[in-house]
């Protein structure tokens, strides 16, 4: 009631649409914030609608590979949700289109998004999806263009890169992506989007310089911290539990590797680092994925006993406290909430300068940004100079929580709110 109390006093409560294709927390980083956002407005007294495509929990299709990896395999099967995604207060509507993989089925479902919003009148569209980019459009996965040029990048041989980018080159999902992200400007003249909500400076720029969209056009509001963070004090119980859970010895130098795409986040680069790593890293990679190539590169080079696949899981914290610092050597991740929570536990983070929340953390003296995932040596490096004395942890939380200050649940809901207001006064 206070926080309902406190929305009311910072202005009248607001009707909010949510539009984003799939309302499922399990697909990833955009899904998982929408459901929290949508329960964090209801708390504060907003009417919240969700518009999607569906909800209902997706089978992911590497799930059976892994689904014997976790020591929670039956619950990870679920990984955290029911099977259709519900949140107490919120109202979802399903707003049915031809399949969202074809360029035909992503405008249908902008259309249907655009003409709810027509009928029902919110005071504010905030959009996930490029579909119907509402009064706010807020790209978690980033700047399309960037994105294809980096899933070229990422091959690891040239021909390979030649014919990632004539496939890309024919697919109607992406060409139709290209063509309404390259429309933005042009929106915001109109009003459709008032806003680009971008999560890093990375992402400012790239629409900036790719798309000519004017900086006051793109106001910056990083990711929230939505990891439950444990005490400090509970932290060497759960390093404990998961090390002797997994078997890795209580004095093993761990590096975590965390994400469901391998390798736009980079992990072929992360198995070469602790190949050429001087100490005897093991690399704990937590997330789905094909996991077969990576085994083989392992093999190849020696240390397929130090690399351990756990699959999915709900104990991330648990993850965090057993590992002694992050490595994520991603070619492309508009920000990387994965670093920032790791950070909050304690790890030193090691990534590159494609990581959107990178300057963040290397302006306060907390992570190793390389310049490419391809520098193995850099990476390398960087991992054999990390203090893996648990002493270290706690300075590192410390100055990370510091630097996070802005990202804390509270604040953050404010000045979304304040966004809301102010884009619902232009109209």
């Amino acid at each position: 009631m206070a926080a309902v109390a406190a929305c009311r006093a910072g202005g009248a409560a607001l009707k909010i649409a949510l539009i984003i294709e799939h309302f499922d927390p399990l697909r990833g980083g955009a899904e998982h914030f929408t459901c929290w956002l949508a329960r964090q407005l209801v708390i504060r007294g907003h009417e919240v609608h969700v518009l999607c495509h569906d909800s209902a929990r997706r089978r992911h299709k590497y799930q059976a590979a892994t689904h014997g990896a976790s020591h929670d395999a039956a619950r990870s099967a679920g990984a955290g949700g029911p099977v259709t995604a519900t949140v107490d207060g919120v109202e979802v509507h399903r707003l049915r289109a031809l399949k969202l993989s074809s360029g035909m089925g992503f405008r249908q479902f902008g259309r249907s998004a655009a003409r709810w919003c027509r009928g029902h009148k919110p005071d504010i569209a905030h959009s996930m999806t490029l579909a119907f980019p509402g009064d706010i459009y807020h790209p978690h996965a980033g700047v399309y263009r960037r994105i294809q040029q980096q899933a070229v990048a990422s091959r690891e041989t040239a021909p390979r890169a030649g014919w990632k980018k004539i496939l890309l080159s024919l697919s109607g999902k992406q060409r139709t992506l290209l063509s309404m992200e390259d429309q933005l400007r042009q929106g915001i003249a109109a009003g459709i989007p008032k806003k680009i909500l971008c999560i890093s400076p990375m992402m400012q720029r790239d629409f900036n310089l790719l798309y000519g969209v004017a900086m006051e056009s793109l106001p910056l509001l990083e990711n929230p911290l939505m990891l439950d963070r444990p005490a400090a004090a509970d932290l060497p119980a759960m390093r404990t539990w998961f090390r002797q859970m997994y078997k890795l010895g209580a004095d093993e130098p761990v590096a975590l590797f965390a994400g469901h795409d391998f390798r736009r986040k980079g992990l072929a680069a992360a198995v070469r680092a602790v190949a050429a790593a001087k100490q005897p890293w093991r690399l704990l990679v937590v997330g789905l994925g094909k996991v077969r190539p990576y085994l083989d590169l392992a093999r190849r080079l020696g240390i397929e006993s130090r690399v351990l696949f756990v699959g999915p899981t709900r104990e991330m914290t648990r993850v965090y406290a057993a590992a002694d610092a992050l490595l994520f050597p991603t070619y492309y991740d508009s920000y990387g909430l994965v670093a920032v929570e790791a950070l909050t536990c304690g790890l030193p983070v090691i990534s590159t300068r494609f990581l959107g929340c990178g300057e963040l953390l290397a302006g306060h003296g907390l992570a190793t940004i390389v310049d490419s995932p391809r520098d193995v040596p850099a990476l390398a490096a960087a991992l054999d100079s990390v203090d893996v004395q648990w002493a270290a942890r706690g300075t590192r939380t410390d100055k990370a929580l510091h630097a996070a200050a802005d990202q804390r649940p509270e604040i953050y809901m404010q000045r979304l709110e304040e966004l809301y207001r102010s884009c619902r006064n232009g109209k």
